[in-house]
C-alpha cells in the first residue's frame, strides 16, 4: 500500500532529506574554496594543493562501489548517519596546521561523500513511489547544486572577515547540526528509508555488473562526465589565454540553467522504467554542440549559448540515466550497482582534467574541446545497445 506521501516529492520526509543534503554540501563547497587557501598559509605548493583537492574525487570514485554493497547489507538509513558522524569528526582535522593532516581529511571526506550520495540517493528512490521517483531523484540532485550558488562566495567573504580557526568552528557546528537531524530523519516512525537485505537474499554473482543498461548508461555518463570535467578545469584557463574575461559568467549562468532546469524539467524525466532514448539523444546533442561553440568562439554571445546548452544537458542526462537504472537493476544489488554508475560519473569527470589536460598540451585547447563534442555525440551512437524501452523490474521495491 503506498502512501500518499510517497506520492509527493514535496513531503515532509522528503523535504528533510533534501535539508540534510544541502548542509552537507553547503560544508563541500565552502570548503572546496577555503582550504587552497588555507594549505598556502602552510606553504604548500600548487602541485600540493592540486594533490589535495584532488585526492577527494579519487577516493570518492573508488569507494562508490564499496558504500552501494555496504548499503545493500547494513541498510541506507544507518550508514548515512555514521557517515555524517565521521564527516564531522574529520572537520576537526583542519585545526592541526599540516599538510599532510589536510590531505587526509580530504581522502576521508572523499570516501564520506561516496557514501553519503550513494545512500541519499537509494532513500530518495525508496521513500518515493515509482512514478515520481525521476521527479526525487531530480530534486535530491538539485539539492546537492544548490549550495554551490551560494557555498564559494560565503567561503570568500568569510575568509576575508574571520580567521581560519572562526571558519571551521562553523564547518563543526554545521556538521554536528546535520547528524542531529539525521538521526532525528532516521528515527522517524514515517521514515520508509532503505532496509538491509537479509543474508539468505544476499546476490552474490560476480556477474551482476554486466547488466547491459547498467553498462550503456554508464558508458553514456562517462563520456559526458569527461566533457563536463575539462569544461570545469581548463575552461577558466583557455579563456583566459584568449583575453576573454567572460568565464565567471560562463559559469554563472551554466549554474543557473541547471537548477532551474532541474527543478522545472523533473517531471520530464521517465519514472516508469521506460528507456529515455529521446531524452538522452537529445541531452546528448546539446552537450556536444556546447562543447563544440567552446571550441570554436569565445565570444559572449557564443559562450552564453554554449553556456545554456551545456546547463540544461548536465541538469537533465544525469537524473534521467539515475533514474532508468534505479528501475533496471535487481533491487537486493541496488546500492553496489548504482555506486558503480555514480562510479563512472565521477570517473568521467576526473578523466576530464587528467587526460583532456595532457590533450591539451599536445595539441590545443580547441582540439581538447572539440574532442569533448565527439565523445558526447559518440554517447548517442550508444543508444541502440539499449535492447528493449521497458525495464522489467527484478522485485517488487520495498514501498510496494
Amino acid at each position: 500500500m503506498i502512501s500518499r506521501g510517497q506520492d509527493n516529492p514535496f513531503s515532509p520526509q522528503a523535504l528533510k532529506i533534501y535539508a540534510i543534503t544541502i548542509v552537507f554540501y553547503a560544508i563541500v563547497y565552502m570548503a572546496l574554496m577555503i582550504v587552497p587557501f588555507y594549505a598556502l598559509s602552510l606553504n604548500a605548493t600548487k602541485t600540493d594543493i592540486g594533490l589535495i583537492m584532488g585526492a577527494t574525487m579519487l577516493t570518492s570514485m573508488f569507494a562508490r562501489p564499496i558504500a552501494g554493497k555496504l548499503i545493500d547489507r547494513y541498510g541506507a538509513s544507518r550508514i548515512f548517519v555514521i557517515v555524517l558522524i565521521v564527516f564531522a569528526v574529520s572537520l576537526l582535522g583542519y585545526f592541526v596546521p599540516e599538510l599532510w593532516m589536510i590531505g587526509v581529511v580530504r581522502i576521508v571526506q572523499g570516501i564520506v561523500a561516496a557514501f553519503f550520495s550513494t545512500a541519499m540517493e537509494i532513500i530518495t528512490i525508496d521513500l518515493l513511489s515509482d512514478k515520481v521517483r525521476g521527479q526525487g531523484l531530480s530534486l535530491y540532485s538539485l539539492a546537492t547544486m544548490i549550495p554551490s550558488t551560494f557555498g564559494p562566495a560565503a567561503a570568500l567573504y568569510m575568509k576575508d572577515v574571520a580567521s581560519m580557526n572562526a571558519i571551521f568552528v562553523g564547518f563543526v557546528v554545521l556538521g554536528i547540526v546535520n547528524v542531529v537531524f539525521a538521526i532525528i530523519v532516521a528515527r522517524s516512525k514515517t521514515s520508509r528509508l532503505h532496509t538491509p537485505i537479509p543474508d539468505t537474499i544476499q546476490v552474490q554473482s560476480p556477474g551482476l555488473w554486466k547488466n547491459r543498461k547498467l553498462i550503456v548508461s554508464s558508458m553514456i555518463m562517462l563520456f559526458a562526465s569527461i566533457a563536463n570535467g575539462a569544461i570545469f578545469t581548463f575552461l577558466p584557463i583557455h579563456l583566459e589565454n584568449q583575453q576573454s574575461s567572460w568565464g565567471s559568467i560562463y559559469f554563472l549562468t551554466q549554474t543557473v540553467v541547471l537548477v532551474l532546469c532541474r527543478f522545472i524539467g523533473r517531471s520530464r524525466i521517465p519514472s516508469n522504467g521506460e528507456t529515455p532514448i529521446r531524452l538522452v539523444l537529445l541531452m546528448s546533442l546539446l552537450a556536444s554542440m556546447g562543447s563544440l561553440l567552446l571550441s570554436l568562439f569565445v565570444y559572449w554571445p557564443m559562450l552564453l549559448l554554449a553556456a545554456v546548452l551545456n546547463g540544461i544537458a548536465f541538469a537533465m542526462l544525469y537524473p534521467a540515466l539515475l533514474t532508468f537504472v534505479s528501475f533496471s537493476v535487481p533491487e537486493q544489488a541496488r546500492g553496489f550497482l548504482l555506486g558503480l554508475f555514480i562510479g563512472a560519473a565521477d570517473f568521467g569527470f576526473a578523466l576530464g582534467a587528467l587526460v583532456m589536460g595532457p590533450l591539451a598540451d599536445l595539441l590545443s585547447f580547441h582540439i581538447m574541446f572539440m574532442t569533448c563534442a565527439a565523445l558526447c555525440f559518440t554517447a548517442c551512437l550508444l543508444l541502440p545497445l539499449y535492447r528493449s524501452k521497458v525495464v522489467r523490474r527484478s522485485q517488487e521495491t520495498s514501498f510496494s
